[in-house]
């Protein structure tokens, strides 16, 4: 059926490449129209309902009618000559307070010109505004804002400037200042502030692609056109992917429209790359084009589908988490993988067969292939010394996955590198006059099954939670209508997305409200920090259920590719190898050399989707290209010399592409972007020039044909060969 298709595809390629652009640029549009209403970044949303943070949300909102999805803004306060805040002041901080509830977003923003969708809708509100309490010394005071909104959507963060200058204006009329700090602020300034490295980031990316392509193409046509058709294609499955969110009525993480495009234009410059190096092979036999687009696909279609089933396998094992994230995120990449895989059967062949080699252009040294460049040399070594070649690999392997035994996770989001932002400069001040954790309280809710609850009755669970490590403050209790349940608001020593302040909200906080809550009564813990410890509990246990659960279903998809047992047990011990690797090097780099308190919780998640899967895409073409040259009869040395030497070099540079395109994300301020990017480049890079180039190839020699055992066909077809001379392979 694979063959039908690509055969079809090429027979007609203008038609093909019309209607994918129509059908791209439609979806797309789409995307771009509807997307908006979908994302979201309340972390809260995607807990189990099982989680104990999730039922306090809950009951927050049944009871106390706070609103689901609001983050905590803090509104800091002072007087403009630096003296004590007056009876008077704190009057106009508690009217400053109540009227940021009544501002909405001015859609005549000049910031706002080219946005799309409803203004008002995007733009969020705060629902809630409390003063806080005041610093020791009385020069200070906290006002929590709750804002309802997507903090990372553009519009919702230039409300938040337009909100921020309106309380100064008003401020200021009072000899007042005020600065703030949490949620939309937070994200509002740190945007702002990258808006010059996201830039370079940008351009980085598009010059390194380009200027890889060129070094090894020599053709700006083959460097543009693939780039054009994959950010295409991306477009159109993100569009796709809303689609499908509309019809099921689910929402989609903010990260997930960014991380489709990522792995889409990830796996999509591999398989064009691997098209464009056996496209130049068959053109340099003489074949004409379309012939040459024909059996070029034909040869890495299977390679293609495979590599992608894998991807989408391993996606998809995680709708069996508990982590809502992580079951919508799972389903929305696969969709876009397979959207990208017929791509890879129709669109890319039938670029190839209309263009042909004009993608060359205007460079002729594309017609001589290299018997004895670096790719060939690098083939000839690995077949004479395998042994000592993957004794080598190996032990590199071993010696860097050792570090990832020391690996601690680090939940501070936050963590930023950069230069410093009014936000940043606000947080200090809180941490210096309160504590870290003063701008965003826990809640301690209490419901009563046997009577009305009274302030006095209150009086010992307080004193309690009071004493627990990590307090630094506790509020006064706030009983509801019917004073059948109350909430008490805790302030930790530490900052919310921090570990210990997530350890303390997990343990110690949950066990003193529950020991010390009054008879014929129950507590629930909520709050930032204890939202996360729920993720964090709810992240870990999925890893241990996805990876190996996702592991075995990429072993059957190798298994039935190569049709043998033993080369796909050691293609997965080598990806395994190459995870645990990169893990390690990261935890050396960043939590033992750089001083980071540990490496981003999200990162051996990220790790397993990225290197795990791409390494896997490079293991497949390069055991298939062993396997084909196997099955030509040539001997098992003479075969894995020619396989490296044809496929490395595509290998090689679908892995530098792709590692500078990661790479970029290190000129980022957040501490995670630069783990993430230093992480998954050093993964491709080690996935491409060493697992897939070097210790496969090495693998493969010292099994021989046992490599594909239980498969018989090698050997009928491997012994008559044995009685022809194997010589080099001619050049047009």
């Amino acid at each position: 059926m694979l063959s039908h298709v690509i055969q079809f595809s090429i027979s007609r390629p203008k038609r093909v490449i019309v209607l994918w652009a129509v059908l791209m640029l439609t979806l797309g549009s789409i995307g771009a129209g509807f997307g908006y209403k979908l994302v979201t970044d309340d972390t809260a949303r995607f807990l189990p309902k099982g989680a104990e943070s999730a039922q306090a949300i809950d009951f927050a909102r049944d009871v106390f009618g706070q609103q689901a999805g609001t983050r905590t803004v803090s509104m800091l306060v002072r007087r403009a000559d630096g003296t004590a805040l007056t009876a008077s002041d704190r009057a106009e901080i508690r009217s400053l307070a109540a009227a940021t509830r009544h501002w909405r977003v001015d859609t005549d923003s000049p910031a706002l010109k080219s946005q799309i969708g409803d203004l008002d809708e995007r733009a969020g509100r705060v629902v809630d505004a409390q003063a806080g309490p005041a610093s020791p010394d009385g020069g200070l005071q906290l006002v929590a804002l709750q804002w309802k909104g997507n903090t990372t959507d553009p519009v919702a963060q230039e409300f938040f400037r337009q909100v921020r200058e309106r309380a100064a204006d008003t401020a200021r009329a009072h000899h007042l200042r005020v600065g703030f700090t949490g949620g939309v602020a937070s994200m509002a300034d740190e945007m702002k502030s990258q808006e010059g490295t996201r830039a370079l980031s940008q351009a980085l990316l598009f010059g390194a692609v380009v200027a890889l392509s060129l070094l090894f193409f020599r053709g700006p046509l083959a460097a543009i056109v693939p780039l054009l058709a994959i950010y295409l294609v991306a477009a159109g499955a993100s569009g796709l992917v809303v689609l499908a969110a509309l019809a099921s009525g689910f929402k989609l993480d903010v990260n997930t429209p960014q991380l489709i495009t990522v792995v889409l234009v990830g796996i999509g410059v591999d398989y064009f790359l691997f098209l464009l190096f056996r496209l130049r092979e068959r053109l340099r036999m003489g074949e004409d084009r379309r012939t040459a687009a024909a059996r070029a696909a034909g040869g890495v279609g299977p390679v293609i589908a495979s590599a992608a089933l894998a991807i989408v396998a391993a996606f998809a094992t995680m709708l069996l988490a508990e982590f809502g994230q992580f079951r919508v995120i799972g389903p929305a990449v696969a969709i876009s993988v397979l959207v990208m895989l017929v791509a890879g059967v129709t669109l890319m062949p039938a670029i190839a067969a209309v263009t042909g080699r004009a993608l060359f252009w205007p460079s002729h040294s594309w017609a001589k292939e290299r018997i004895n460049g670096p790719a060939a040399r690098l083939g000839r070594r690995i077949a004479r010394t395998p042994g000592r070649a993957a004794l080598g690999v190996t032990a590199l392997l071993v010696v860097l996955s050792t570090f990832a035994f020391g690996m601690t996770m680090s939940y501070d989001q936050g963590e930023q590198s950069g230069p410093p932002t009014p936000a940043t400069r606000t947080a200090d001040a809180i941490a210096h006059s309160f504590s870290s954790g003063a701008g965003d309280p826990q809640q301690v809710y209490v419901m009563s099954s046997s009577g009305t609850l009274t302030a006095a009755q209150l009086a010992p669970l307080r004193h309690r939670l009071a004493r627990v490590a990590g307090v630094s403050a506790v509020g006064e209790p706030e009983l509801a209508a019917d004073h059948k349940a109350a909430r008490v608001d805790v302030a930790l020593s530490d900052g919310p997305f921090t570990r210990d302040a997530m350890d303390v909200a997990r343990g110690p906080l949950r066990a003193a409200s529950r020991d010390a809550a009054p008879a014929g009564t129950t507590t629930l813990v909520g709050g930032t920090a204890a939202i996360y410890a729920d993720v964090s509990d709810s992240v870990n246990r999925d890893m241990k259920l996805i990876f190996p659960v996702a592991a075995g279903l990429i072993l059957f998809i190798l298994i039935a590719t190569l049709r043998s047992a033993l080369a796909p047990l050691y293609l997965l011990t080598a990806v395994v190898l190459e995870f645990a690797a990169t893990l390690g090097a990261a935890v050396l780099v960043f939590q033992q050399l750089g001083g980071a308190t540990g490496v981003a919780f999200v990162l051996p998640l990220v790790l397993f989707l990225f290197v795990v899967a791409l390494g896997t895409d490079y293991n497949i073409l390069m055991t298939a290209r062993l396997r084909e040259e196997m099955l030509d009869g040539k001997p098992v040395r003479t075969a894995v010399a020619d396989a490296v030497r044809h496929v490395a070099p595509a290998v090689a540079a679908a892995g530098l592409v792709l590692a500078s395109s990661f790479g970029t994300l290190m000129l980022e301020p957040s501490e995670v972007a630069k783990q993430q990017g230093f992480a998954m480049a050093f993964g491709i890079l080690l996935a491409s020039l060493v697992v897939s180039s070097i210790l496969v190839p090495a693998l493969t020699t010292l099994a021989g044909q046992r490599a594909w055992w239980p498969h018989r066909s090698m050997r009928r077809s491997a012994a008559p060969a044995r009685l022809k001379k194997v010589v080099p392979q001619a050049t047009s």
